[in-house]
């Protein structure tokens, strides 16, 4: 008789531990997030999910920055029968994916996995095929991205254009707002020196600034004084000039 109860009060317990359990797994229907969904320091959360063949990702969004988890999702209650975990180690891993190659029950075990165990707060949970993952452009209706596809190609174009008129503008000024002089050969950078054409005078032709950077005085033709290669003198102010090759 004592055996006889001592079993049935060994399968009660079970049954009420498995009614525990069983009542412990929190319903995550895909593509619909679960939120203020909390986790103590060094606990875990369950959830159940019934999903579709197809590639799935559970993707964990906390509220907390300092929130470390650990996701495991497995075929059966228990856990024992693993189909994929987020991470092997310590640390914050809220992202795991999975394929079902059949409609099919998975079992989601969140676990708070900080190195001394001691962060918790709040989260939001979520299930997702691939056309709801949270991210840039990846839950928008495809007819809808047609409407942000639209004005890129339209507008890129006309910005890049925009901006290579500009710099050819900019560059159309600097030439014009500039004076060819006659430069001895010695200026002349030595890279440049075998491409230049020689004249009587042993000179070529560069480019100064029409004005003086330094103080605004015209720079004329004659009387440019040269100090270094590529460089002259203004002769009101005795700022440096900086020449640029022209080839001739």
């Amino acid at each position: 008789m004592d055996r006889r109860r001592l079993v049935f009060g060994i399968l009660l317990v079970s049954m009420l531990l498995l009614i525990r359990t069983v009542s412990a797994q929190a319903d995550l229907v895909s593509n619909v997030p679960r939120t203020d969904e909390y986790i103590d320091s060094g606990s875990t959360n369950s959830y159940v999910s019934d999903l579709e063949a197809g590639h799935w990702t559970v993707v964990i969004e906390p509220d907390w920055d300092d929130l470390e988890v650990k996701i495991t999702v497995s075929w059966d209650i228990s856990g024992s029968n693993i189909i994929t975990a987020s991470g092997n180690d310590t640390g914050n891993y809220p992202y795991a994916d999975f394929t079902l190659n059949s409609s099919s029950t998975v079992y989601i075990t969140v676990s708070e996995n900080s190195v001394y165990h001691d962060t918790s707060g709040y989260y939001e949970i979520g299930v997702y095929d691939d056309s709801h993952v949270p991210g840039l452009l990846a839950s928008i209706d495809p007819f809808d991205l047609i409407f942000i596809i639209i004005p890129v190609v339209i507008f890129v174009p006309i910005c890049i254009g925009s901006l290579v008129s500009n710099r050819r503008g900019r560059k159309g000024r600097e030439f014009h707002e500039s004076i060819a002089v006659e430069a001895p050969i010695h200026v002349i950078p030595d890279k440049h020196k075998k491409s230049v054409q020689y004249h009587g005078s042993q000179t070529t032709t560069v480019r100064l600034p029409l004005k003086c950077p330094s103080c605004g005085a015209e720079v004329s033709h004659e009387g440019v004084d040269w100090v270094g290669p590529m460089e002259a003198k203004c002769g009101y102010c005795g700022g440096t000039m900086r020449a640029t090759f022209e080839r001739v």
